[in-house]
Protein backbone atom coordinates (compact mmCIF):
# COMPACT_ATOMS: atom_id res chain seq x y z
CA UNK A 1 0.00 0.00 0.00
CA UNK A 2 0.91 3.34 -0.64
CA UNK A 3 1.77 6.03 2.76
CA UNK A 4 3.40 9.08 2.09
CA UNK A 5 2.89 12.97 2.54
CA UNK A 6 1.68 13.88 -1.32
CA UNK A 7 -1.25 12.02 -1.42
CA UNK A 8 -4.08 10.08 1.13
CA UNK A 9 -4.67 6.36 1.05
CA UNK A 10 -7.68 5.62 2.78
CA UNK A 11 -7.50 1.55 2.62
CA UNK A 12 -12.06 0.59 3.55
CA UNK A 13 -10.46 -2.81 5.00
CA UNK A 14 -8.69 -1.58 7.92
CA UNK A 15 -12.20 0.41 8.82
CA UNK A 16 -13.93 -3.11 8.28
CA UNK A 17 -11.50 -4.45 10.92
CA UNK A 18 -11.48 -1.68 13.54
CA UNK A 19 -14.76 0.08 13.23
CA UNK A 20 -17.40 -2.38 11.59
CA UNK A 21 -18.11 -4.48 14.76
CA UNK A 22 -18.29 -7.28 12.55
CA UNK A 23 -17.26 -10.81 13.87
CA UNK A 24 -13.47 -12.47 12.18
CA UNK A 25 -15.93 -14.73 9.27
CA UNK A 26 -17.62 -11.93 8.34
CA UNK A 27 -15.46 -9.15 7.19
CA UNK A 28 -15.20 -10.22 3.70
CA UNK A 29 -16.71 -8.20 0.89
CA UNK A 30 -19.68 -10.15 0.56
CA UNK A 31 -20.67 -10.25 3.65
CA UNK A 32 -19.71 -6.28 4.81
CA UNK A 33 -21.98 -5.52 1.66
CA UNK A 34 -25.07 -7.59 2.99
CA UNK A 35 -24.77 -6.56 6.41
CA UNK A 36 -23.74 -2.48 5.79
CA UNK A 37 -25.16 -1.76 2.42
CA UNK A 38 -27.96 -3.91 2.86
CA UNK A 39 -27.94 -5.85 -0.39
CA UNK A 40 -27.03 -8.78 -1.92
CA UNK A 41 -23.93 -8.27 -4.31
CA UNK A 42 -23.81 -10.30 -8.19
CA UNK A 43 -22.23 -14.16 -7.42
CA UNK A 44 -21.46 -16.03 -10.01
CA UNK A 45 -20.60 -19.58 -9.25
CA UNK A 46 -16.89 -19.98 -10.79
CA UNK A 47 -18.23 -23.05 -13.00
CA UNK A 48 -20.91 -21.06 -14.88
CA UNK A 49 -18.37 -17.93 -15.37
CA UNK A 50 -17.22 -19.26 -19.40
CA UNK A 51 -20.35 -20.02 -20.16
CA UNK A 52 -22.10 -17.23 -18.68
CA UNK A 53 -19.24 -14.98 -20.25
CA UNK A 54 -21.06 -16.63 -23.60
CA UNK A 55 -24.44 -16.77 -23.01
CA UNK A 56 -24.63 -13.93 -20.39
CA UNK A 57 -22.31 -11.22 -21.14
CA UNK A 58 -24.45 -8.30 -19.54
CA UNK A 59 -24.74 -10.37 -16.47
CA UNK A 60 -20.95 -10.98 -16.14
CA UNK A 61 -20.48 -7.38 -17.19
CA UNK A 62 -22.49 -6.26 -13.87
CA UNK A 63 -20.48 -9.22 -12.21
CA UNK A 64 -17.11 -7.92 -12.63
CA UNK A 65 -18.03 -4.20 -11.40
CA UNK A 66 -19.90 -5.20 -8.18
CA UNK A 67 -16.90 -5.46 -6.39
CA UNK A 68 -15.64 -2.19 -7.20
CA UNK A 69 -19.42 -0.49 -6.34
CA UNK A 70 -19.75 -2.32 -3.80
CA UNK A 71 -16.45 -0.83 -1.86
CA UNK A 72 -17.32 3.05 -3.42
CA UNK A 73 -20.43 3.24 -1.71
CA UNK A 74 -18.86 1.22 1.22
CA UNK A 75 -16.13 4.31 1.57
CA UNK A 76 -18.66 6.75 0.59
CA UNK A 77 -20.94 5.91 3.74
CA UNK A 78 -18.73 5.21 6.24
CA UNK A 79 -14.94 5.19 5.67
CA UNK A 80 -14.94 8.93 4.70
CA UNK A 81 -16.66 11.24 6.17
CA UNK A 82 -15.97 9.25 9.56
CA UNK A 83 -12.52 9.50 9.11
CA UNK A 84 -11.87 12.82 8.02
CA UNK A 85 -14.18 14.04 10.87
CA UNK A 86 -11.89 11.92 13.77
CA UNK A 87 -8.98 13.70 11.81
CA UNK A 88 -10.45 17.39 12.86
CA UNK A 89 -10.20 16.39 16.39
CA UNK A 90 -7.64 14.34 16.70
CA UNK A 91 -3.52 15.39 15.40
CA UNK A 92 -2.92 13.14 13.26
CA UNK A 93 -3.10 11.89 9.33
CA UNK A 94 -6.02 10.33 7.97
CA UNK A 95 -3.88 7.39 7.36
CA UNK A 96 -3.06 7.01 11.01
CA UNK A 97 -6.47 8.04 12.24
CA UNK A 98 -7.60 5.05 10.19
CA UNK A 99 -5.09 2.28 11.33
CA UNK A 100 -4.31 3.39 14.59
CA UNK A 101 -6.23 1.59 17.39
CA UNK A 102 -8.94 2.87 19.40
CA UNK A 103 -6.59 3.06 22.36
CA UNK A 104 -3.43 4.90 20.56
CA UNK A 105 -6.65 7.32 19.19
CA UNK A 106 -7.93 8.02 22.37
CA UNK A 107 -4.60 8.63 24.09
CA UNK A 108 -4.09 11.12 21.52
CA UNK A 109 -7.33 12.67 22.28
CA UNK A 110 -6.86 12.72 26.03
CA UNK A 111 -3.24 14.10 25.49
CA UNK A 112 -5.09 17.12 23.00
CA UNK A 113 -7.37 17.83 26.30
CA UNK A 114 -4.49 17.95 28.43
CA UNK A 115 -2.31 20.27 26.59
CA UNK A 116 -5.29 22.73 26.41
CA UNK A 117 -6.11 22.30 30.24
CA UNK A 118 -2.43 22.78 30.92
CA UNK A 119 -2.15 19.51 32.48
CA UNK A 120 0.96 17.68 32.64
CA UNK A 121 1.26 14.03 31.54
CA UNK A 122 4.37 12.16 30.29
CA UNK A 123 5.60 12.79 27.08
CA UNK A 124 4.69 9.99 24.17
CA UNK A 125 6.97 8.26 23.44
CA UNK A 126 8.05 7.73 19.59
CA UNK A 127 9.82 5.04 18.58
CA UNK A 128 13.08 4.38 15.75
CA UNK A 129 12.24 4.38 12.43
CA UNK A 130 14.40 1.10 12.21
CA UNK A 131 14.98 -1.44 14.78
CA UNK A 132 17.12 -4.38 14.66
CA UNK A 133 16.88 -7.72 16.45
CA UNK A 134 19.53 -10.52 15.99
CA UNK A 135 20.68 -8.72 12.84
CA UNK A 136 16.73 -9.03 11.87
CA UNK A 137 14.20 -6.06 10.76
CA UNK A 138 11.67 -5.72 13.57
CA UNK A 139 7.92 -4.87 12.36
CA UNK A 140 6.82 -4.20 15.32
CA UNK A 141 7.90 -4.62 19.20
CA UNK A 142 5.46 -3.86 22.61
CA UNK A 143 5.96 -4.98 26.43
CA UNK A 144 3.23 -7.54 28.08
CA UNK A 145 2.83 -7.87 31.93
CA UNK A 146 1.13 -4.61 32.82
CA UNK A 147 -1.65 -5.01 34.13
CA UNK A 148 -3.92 -2.61 35.61
CA UNK A 149 -7.10 -3.38 38.31
CA UNK A 150 -10.34 -1.83 37.81
CA UNK A 151 -13.09 -2.02 40.96
CA UNK A 152 -16.01 -2.94 38.37
CA UNK A 153 -16.40 -2.72 34.87
CA UNK A 154 -19.70 -0.31 33.66
CA UNK A 155 -21.25 2.87 34.09
CA UNK A 156 -22.15 4.23 37.38
CA UNK A 157 -25.19 6.87 37.54
CA UNK A 158 -26.09 9.60 40.38
CA UNK A 159 -29.75 8.17 40.28
CA UNK A 160 -29.65 4.54 40.64
CA UNK A 161 -28.91 3.62 43.91
CA UNK A 162 -26.21 0.65 44.37
CA UNK A 163 -24.61 -1.62 46.94
CA UNK A 164 -21.21 -0.82 48.60
CA UNK A 165 -19.45 -2.58 51.18
CA UNK A 166 -16.72 -0.69 52.82
CA UNK A 167 -13.68 -1.15 55.09
CA UNK A 168 -14.24 0.22 58.75
CA UNK A 169 -10.96 0.93 59.33
CA UNK A 170 -10.13 2.84 56.41
CA UNK A 171 -12.40 5.44 57.73
CA UNK A 172 -11.09 5.49 61.16
CA UNK A 173 -8.15 6.23 60.06
CA UNK A 174 -9.48 9.59 57.50
CA UNK A 175 -11.49 10.07 61.23
CA UNK A 176 -8.04 10.03 63.06
CA UNK A 177 -6.20 12.43 60.22
CA UNK A 178 -8.88 14.75 59.45
CA UNK A 179 -6.79 17.33 61.35
CA UNK A 180 -3.84 16.92 59.25
CA UNK A 181 -5.82 16.59 55.98
CA UNK A 182 -7.83 19.93 56.68
CA UNK A 183 -4.78 21.64 57.26
CA UNK A 184 -3.11 20.32 54.05
CA UNK A 185 -6.46 21.51 52.18
CA UNK A 186 -6.53 24.60 53.25
CA UNK A 187 -2.66 25.82 53.90
CA UNK A 188 -1.01 24.36 50.93
CA UNK A 189 -3.38 24.03 48.42
CA UNK A 190 -5.73 26.83 49.23
CA UNK A 191 -3.06 28.87 50.54
CA UNK A 192 -4.78 30.67 53.62
CA UNK A 193 -4.09 30.06 57.25
CA UNK A 194 -5.68 27.64 58.85
CA UNK A 195 -6.20 29.86 62.26
CA UNK A 196 -8.32 32.56 60.67
CA UNK A 197 -10.84 29.81 59.50
CA UNK A 198 -14.36 31.22 61.83
CA UNK A 199 -15.85 27.81 61.15
CA UNK A 200 -13.11 25.43 61.44
CA UNK A 201 -14.13 23.05 64.14
CA UNK A 202 -17.96 23.47 62.71
CA UNK A 203 -17.00 21.85 59.49
CA UNK A 204 -14.44 19.42 60.87
CA UNK A 205 -17.77 18.40 63.24
CA UNK A 206 -19.30 17.68 60.57
CA UNK A 207 -17.14 15.74 58.81
CA UNK A 208 -16.10 13.57 61.35
CA UNK A 209 -20.27 12.69 61.97
CA UNK A 210 -20.64 11.90 58.19
CA UNK A 211 -17.13 9.44 58.36
CA UNK A 212 -18.46 7.80 61.69
CA UNK A 213 -21.61 7.30 59.89
CA UNK A 214 -20.06 5.24 57.06
CA UNK A 215 -17.99 3.56 59.06
CA UNK A 216 -20.48 2.47 61.97
CA UNK A 217 -22.53 1.67 58.69
CA UNK A 218 -20.09 0.37 55.91
CA UNK A 219 -22.45 -2.32 54.22
CA UNK A 220 -25.20 0.19 52.74
CA UNK A 221 -27.10 1.23 50.07
CA UNK A 222 -26.71 4.96 48.26
CA UNK A 223 -26.67 6.58 45.23
CA UNK A 224 -23.38 7.44 44.52
CA UNK A 225 -22.04 10.64 43.91
CA UNK A 226 -19.05 9.60 41.67
CA UNK A 227 -19.17 8.96 37.71
CA UNK A 228 -17.34 5.69 36.66
CA UNK A 229 -17.13 4.81 32.96
CA UNK A 230 -15.12 2.21 32.14
CA UNK A 231 -14.19 1.05 28.97
CA UNK A 232 -11.14 -0.71 26.87
CA UNK A 233 -10.45 2.68 25.34
CA UNK A 234 -9.56 4.20 28.29
CA UNK A 235 -6.85 2.03 29.37
CA UNK A 236 -4.01 4.31 27.84
CA UNK A 237 -5.75 7.11 30.22
CA UNK A 238 -4.94 4.65 32.63
CA UNK A 239 -1.34 3.77 32.00
CA UNK A 240 -0.49 7.22 31.66
CA UNK A 241 -1.22 8.49 34.85
CA UNK A 242 0.10 5.53 36.83
CA UNK A 243 2.85 5.84 34.54
CA UNK A 244 2.91 2.29 33.53
CA UNK A 245 4.13 2.83 30.33
CA UNK A 246 7.54 1.09 29.47
CA UNK A 247 9.03 4.68 29.15
CA UNK A 248 8.46 5.11 32.64
CA UNK A 249 10.29 2.18 34.06
CA UNK A 250 13.46 2.67 35.75
CA UNK A 251 15.98 0.75 37.03
CA UNK A 252 17.82 0.54 40.81
CA UNK A 253 20.48 3.29 40.16
CA UNK A 254 17.71 5.89 39.51
CA UNK A 255 15.63 4.82 41.78
CA UNK A 256 18.43 5.39 44.43
CA UNK A 257 19.08 8.54 43.43
CA UNK A 258 15.29 9.66 43.98
CA UNK A 259 14.40 11.94 46.80
CA UNK A 260 11.11 9.64 47.17
CA UNK A 261 12.97 6.41 47.64
CA UNK A 262 11.41 5.41 50.47
CA UNK A 263 9.21 2.54 51.22
CA UNK A 264 6.49 4.28 52.96
CA UNK A 265 5.72 6.36 50.26
CA UNK A 266 4.49 4.11 47.88
CA UNK A 267 6.29 5.00 44.81
CA UNK A 268 7.26 1.57 43.61
CA UNK A 269 4.90 -0.45 41.57
CA UNK A 270 7.44 -3.86 40.65
CA UNK A 271 6.15 -5.85 37.86
CA UNK A 272 7.60 -8.29 35.44
CA UNK A 273 7.51 -7.46 32.38
CA UNK A 274 8.65 -9.20 28.77
CA UNK A 275 9.57 -7.73 25.77
CA UNK A 276 7.55 -9.20 22.56
CA UNK A 277 8.84 -8.68 19.36
CA UNK A 278 8.01 -9.73 15.98
CA UNK A 279 11.06 -9.45 13.46
CA UNK A 280 11.39 -10.02 9.15
CA UNK A 281 13.13 -13.41 9.02
CA UNK A 282 15.39 -12.15 6.55
CA UNK A 283 19.03 -10.96 7.92
CA UNK A 284 20.23 -7.45 7.34
CA UNK A 285 22.49 -8.68 4.45
CA UNK A 286 19.89 -10.27 3.18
Amino acid sequence: EYRGRTSVHLDAFHWVQRDSYLPQGAQGLKAVTKYKLGYDPVEVDPEDMVRFAMEKPTHMASYSVSDAVATYYLYEKYVHMFIFSLATIIPMSPEDVLRKGSGTLCETLLMVQACTKSIICPNKQVDALEKFHDGHLLESETYIGGKVECLETGVYRSDFEYDFDMKPTAYQELIDNVDRDLTFAIEVEGGMDRRKITNYDIIKDEIIESLEMLRDRPVRKERPYVYHLDVGAMYPNIILTNRLQPSAIVDDATCAACAHHRSTNGCKRPMTWVWRGDYNPASRGE
